[in-house]
C-alpha cells in the first residue's frame, strides 16, 4: 500500500491507460457540469424539471478539475 512518503514505478502502458481513464472523468464531469447549467437555465426561463431528471453531481467540490489535473501532471 502507497504512503505519502512512497514511490511507485509505473510502465509507459499503465501511465497511457491512467491518463486515458483520467480524459473520461474530465469529459463526463465537463458534461455533467454543462446538463447542470442547461437544467437551471430551463428552471429559470421555463419551468420547473421533474426531479427524476434533475442533474446528479456526483461531487460538489470546488476543486474536483484541480484534482484531475494534479494527478495529470504527476504522471508526467
Amino acid at each position: 500500500m502507497a504512503t505519502a512518503n512512497s514511490t511507485l514505478a509505473l510502465d509507459d502502458k499503465t501511465i497511457a491507460s491512467i491518463r486515458d481513464a483520467l480524459l473520461i472523468g474530465l469529459v463526463a464531469f465537463g458534461e455533467t457540469e454543462r446538463l447542470s447549467n442547461a437544467q437551471q437555465i430551463q428552471m429559470q426561463r421555463v419551468s420547473p424539471v421533474d426531479q427524476d431528471l434533475q442533474v446528479i453531481q456526483a461531487t460538489s467540490a470546488s476543486d474536483t478539475i484541480f484534482r484531475f489535473v494534479g494527478i495529470l501532471r504527476a504522471l508526467g
